[in-house]
């Protein structure tokens, strides 16, 4: 991969950009599951571009991305605007093995082929993908949607683009929990977020942590399991093979679209996603992207 990275210095605000070529993208199925909901006050996706607004080594920072004729066109805002964006565009040009996909499945195999473009990347706001995931676990997204954006709007930071930027882990780990309680976050949610706020003392999310030191990592946070984990794992790092289980709608999913089986459970899904290892959460994006329409 090539690209020219330039630097700017405004009044208040440094910025950093670069030109990386990615081929194809299919902008809404990629950066679709950034945001959580269309109301996300930390991102918006327009047309072909995607705007992300969170904390970066302890600064409110912004990345944009814009599709430029047949590259992505990546900025980045903030105090350290070069190493964010040097730590994005290596995430962004993490091999996906999306030209390297095969299958024997001519229905998974003419899926991916009308489904062109949608990638799998790996995002420097590993932080925020998990808080959002942890306001997921048990509840409606609807409902996880009213807390991220009811937590980001109280607590937040305004940033560019009219963006704002989630509570670092400072600063949601001294919020009461009576107080997330009282805006509608169960105890048990509630629990887990401030809890993996404080573990961010002595953990890390390191740009470019292999999947696996990733999963142990985020593993050893009470509250967080296997579901949060591997939903941070395909959706944040760009891991082509996390199966998520524990999840509510996706078995049914899986086994009605792989084999025509009405209801499902992990088991079953597990063994139906085994002769796609390596790409088994491709198989889910391609699945969640296709739109495709469950029966009860």
């Amino acid at each position: 991969m090539g690209c020219a990275i330039q630097q700017e210095r405004g009044e208040s605000e440094k910025s950093a950009r670069a030109r990386l070529r990615i081929f194809p993208v299919h902008f809404a199925h990629t950066f679709s599951m950034q945001l959580l909901g269309c109301y996300d006050p930390t991102a918006e996706l327009s047309g072909d571009c995607f705007r992300k607004a969170f904390f970066y080594r302890g600064a409110v920072a912004t990345i944009e991305i814009c599709r430029n004729d047949d590259a992505l066109q990546v900025s980045a805002f903030g105090p350290d605007a070069t190493q964010l964006l040097d730590e994005t565009v290596r995430g962004l040009d993490q091999d996906d093995r999306y030209s390297d996909f095969v299958t024997e499945d001519t229905g998974v195999l003419r899926l991916h082929r009308s489904l062109p473009g949608l990638r799998l990347l790996r995002v420097p706001w590993l932080y925020d993908m998990t808080c959002s995931a942890i306001l997921q676990q048990r509840i409606r997204t609807v409902d996880a949607m009213r807390d991220w954006r009811r937590i980001t709007k109280r607590w937040g930071t305004p940033a560019m683009f009219g963006l704002w930027a989630f509570p670092p882990a400072k600063v949601l780990a001294a919020i009461p929990r009576f107080e997330l309680e009282r805006m509608g976050v169960d105890a048990k949610r509630a629990r887990a977020l401030l809890q993996f706020a404080k573990e961010m003392r002595f953990i890390s999310l390191r740009p470019g942590m292999g999947f696996n030191d990733l999963r142990q990592t985020l593993l050893r946070v009470s509250g967080i399991g296997p579901w949060t984990t591997e939903t941070v794992l395909g959706y944040g790092a760009g891991d082509t093979d996390a199966a998520i289980p524990g999840d509510l709608h996706l078995p049914r999913v899986v086994c009605y679209a792989l084999a025509g089986e009405f209801g499902g459970s992990d088991e079953r899904m597990m063994e139906l996603l085994e002769p796609f290892r390596g790409h088994r959460f491709r198989i889910i994006r391609l699945l969640y992207a296709s739109g495709l329409d469950v029966p009860w």
